[in-house]
């Protein structure tokens, strides 16, 4: 159940900003406090998400066997993915 966890952990974690952002936005509109929730969710989703690819991306190198790197490979790939998919939705709500 960890290995699945580590392999999509990017994935919850974009999950877990979208449904935050369209949760805030939906209930509190254009208000300050919509835009500061953003913030704060988009922070801590990209810190989450640039953990877990750099994690990934560094037990690449010590996996002892091709399942482990495969594992270490798409948990890092997964970090990254879900690390642009935030900033690409958390960004045009700070612009603004």
């Amino acid at each position: 159940m960890r290995s699945w966890a580590y392999l999509l952990g990017g994935l919850l974690v974009w999950t877990v900003h979208f449904f935050g952002l369209y949760t805030a936005s939906s209930i509190l509109l254009t208000s300050t406090t919509a835009r500061v929730i953003t913030a704060l969710l988009t922070i801590v989703c990209l810190a989450i998400a640039g953990t877990l690819a750099a994690r990934g991306w560094a037990g690449r190198a010590r996996a002892p066997d091709e399942v482990v790197h495969w594992v270490h490979t798409i948990a890092a790939l997964s970090g990254a993915i879900a690390f642009l998919a935030v900033l690409w939705q958390g960004l045009p709500a700070l612009l603004i």
